[in-house]
């Protein structure tokens, strides 16, 4: 064989491989906000945006946070997070977490983003100009 051959032959086999992993890699997870119902349903690593239950006991140790969300539908759902309590969590206005259900039916989240108030918002209300 000649070199290109075995070259090329290489290539399409790593950019075979490539393609393989990303397809699978896009076939388990879902695009766009999700609540927490449909990522129950679906069973693939879900976005979903909701609100921290403050109500609902709250467990921070060494190597868990679990805690109690609930979507924008009104369905509540436990989390464990594997990561530890984020920073200002208390101050969060919402939260995203990124995770799946699992066997236990229990939300596992891979990550959380924290939404707060911005501290560059107005404190004058709407409509009033800044002079």
């Amino acid at each position: 064989m000649k070199k290109k051959h075995v070259v090329g032959t290489i290539l399409i086999v790593i950019i075979g491989g490539w393609l393989f992993f990303t397809a699978k890699e896009w076939g388990s997870h879902t695009i766009g906000y999700q609540n927490l119902s449909q990522a129950k349903e679906n069973g693939k690593t879900s976005y979903v945006k909701g609100y921290w239950v403050k109500e609902k006991p709250t467990t921070t140790n060494a190597q868990f946070f679990t805690f109690y969300m609930e979507d924008e539908s009104g369905t509540v759902s436990k989390v464990i997070y594997a990561k530890g309590k984020p920073n200002n969590f208390e101050n969060s206005t919402s939260i995203v977490v990124q995770g799946a259900f699992e066997a236990d039916g229990i939300f596992h989240a891979q990550n959380i983003l924290i939404k707060c108030p911005s501290k560059y918002q107005s404190e004058k209300p709407e409509g009033e100009k800044n002079i």
